[in-house]
């Protein structure tokens, strides 16, 4: 079974997500993370039936059985994440200052690889700390 990259990003209102594949572009949106993932497997399965009927060359990963493999860029990580823990807890956690961490959730800046990096594996750290409360 083929994987296929999709990323999710947040742009402040909801989540949006598209291909990583630039052959086919699909993209849809959802106010939940959980929403805009059912939406982006139906728009793209959708997409595909199309192109079928159209007589449109399938980029390989298409041709048979598929699964998405999701891809958070930082901001979405941020929004999703914040629902469960502050940002104050993450900036301890990475040893990102909190300023920094707001600027990246709201788009302002970008953060660099290693700063992604930071972020994802203190959300992980948060999550295991949390894992051995029964």
């Amino acid at each position: 079974m083929a994987k296929v990259g999709l990323k999710i990003d947040w742009d402040g209102h909801n989540y949006a997500s598209c291909t990583e594949n630039e052959d086919i572009a699909c993209i849809a949106t959802g106010k939940t993370l959980e929403g805009v993932k059912s939406n982006m497997v139906d728009a793209l399965q959708q997409h595909i039936d199309w192109m079928k009927e159209d007589g449109d060359t399938l980029p390989e990963e298409f041709c048979g059985d598929w699964e998405p493999e999701w891809h958070l860029t930082t901001r979405a990580q941020l929004k999703y994440s914040e629902a469960f823990i502050t940002r104050k807890a993450l900036a301890d956690a990475t040893g990102i200052n909190l300023q920094q961490l707001t600027h990246y959730a709201s788009g302002w800046r970008n953060p660099r690889p290693e700063m992604q990096k930071r972020i994802t594996e203190g959300i992980r750290t948060i999550r295991q700390k949390l894992a051995v409360i029964s």
